[in-house]
């Protein structure tokens, strides 16, 4: 048993047997496991819970990763962001911060034009009619920034509206990540697009805080300036959603192109780690390639960013194969002397 596990981990970290062995005990007190002679073996009881811990996992995955879930929770998430920068904007006088509350607002309201077009197969109209709004109310937030950077004015509360700015970066940096992790594993192209734009907006908020922060040493201006930077922000969101309608009427998917870039960044990496853990499995044991893959998709599969096909692990084989990491052996892969190395290093 020691043995096994200390393969398991690949010589990084030795199992300490009196750990190892009070827990063996508990499993036989609780009836999960018996012992017969020097090997220990799952009773119907402990296959019951395997089984019953199993299917917890696979629902619990299944609620991180339901795009309609992930979907509702980042407009939510954006309506309360809006609000909260918008109230404390208003009441501290950061021209920053209402830039940002109302570049938020914008692109909720282009969403709900986006998918109201797509509800009437007319996602090109909605998508310039969506990208005039931004860039209409872009123009507006540059005007009155600049009024303000000739005559700045005091910002009030500039504790609460640091909290808040910050706040929004990294709840914006969360919904990036989460859309990101959500849209790969689905691969959902809207989702993916939308977790890029999620984070070139990070970069406006980024630019409020450093006004803020202005603002809190006395230079005001800063703040006037963050607004002006926000109203680019916009108005380049604008511009891409006209571009993207343009795209659309000729018959292209710009989403689908980002979405493109994000699954080849990580299928290329996908043949070196499944061989890292093809390789792992079998310097444990011999086993023929339907049970390796069979682990390498609970063990890899359900980790991946993105959700992987049949097709996406032949790559695996083929490179185990192309390097002589294993060769087969009576129907059962066996790695090599060049996989044990592999796996050294």
């Amino acid at each position: 048993m020691l043995k096994k596990l200390q393969n398991v981990f690949i010589g990084y970290l030795l199992p300490n047997k009196d750990l190892v062995d009070e827990n063996l005990n508990r499993l036989l007190k609780e009836g999960n496991i018996k012992k017969s002679v020097d090997e220990y073996h799952l009773t119907e009881q402990g296959m019951q819970i395997l089984e019953d811990r199993e299917k917890e996992i696979k629902k619990s995955q299944a609620r991180r990763i339901s795009k309609e879930a992930c979907a509702a929770y980042s407009l939510w998430g954006n309506f309360g962001l809006s609000a909260l920068e918008f109230i404390v904007g208003f009441f501290s006088g950061s021209i920053g911060l209402i830039a940002d509350a109302i570049h938020t607002a914008v692109d909720i309201l282009s969403s709900a034009i986006t998918w109201i077009g797509i509800r009437l197969d007319k996602e090109a109209q909605a998508a310039l009619i969506g990208g005039i709004i931004l860039c209409a109310v872009g123009i507006f937030i540059a005007f009155e920034s600049i009024t303000k950077i000739s005559s700045p004015g005091e910002i009030q509360f500039q504790m609460v509206a640091l909290i808040t700015i910050v706040i929004n970066i990294i709840i914006n940096a969360f919904f990036s990540f989460y859309k990101f992790y959500v849209g790969g594993r689905t691969r959902s192209i809207s989702l993916i697009a939308d977790a890029y734009h999620t984070k070139t907006d990070i970069w406006s908020s980024v630019a409020v805080l450093i006004g803020l922060l202005g603002a809190v040493v006395g230079l005001t201006i800063l703040d006037a300036i963050a607004g002006a930077v926000v109203s680019v922000f916009i108005c380049i969101g604008g511009y891409e959603l006209i571009s993207e309608s343009k795209e659309v009427m000729w018959g292209r998917d710009p989403k689908l192109e980002k979405f493109s870039k994000f699954l080849r960044s990580h299928l290329q990496v996908l043949p070196e780690r499944g061989a890292f853990v093809s390789l792992w499995f079998l310097s444990i044991e011999e086993m023929n390639q339907q049970e390796n893959l069979h682990r390498i998709k609970k063990a890899l599969g359900t980790r991946f960013p993105i959700g992987l096909k049949d097709g996406d692990y032949e790559k695996i084989y083929k490179k185990l194969e192309k390097e002589h990491l294993v060769i087969t052996s009576k129907g059962n892969l066996k790695i090599t002397a060049e996989g044990r190395e592999k796996l050294k290093n």
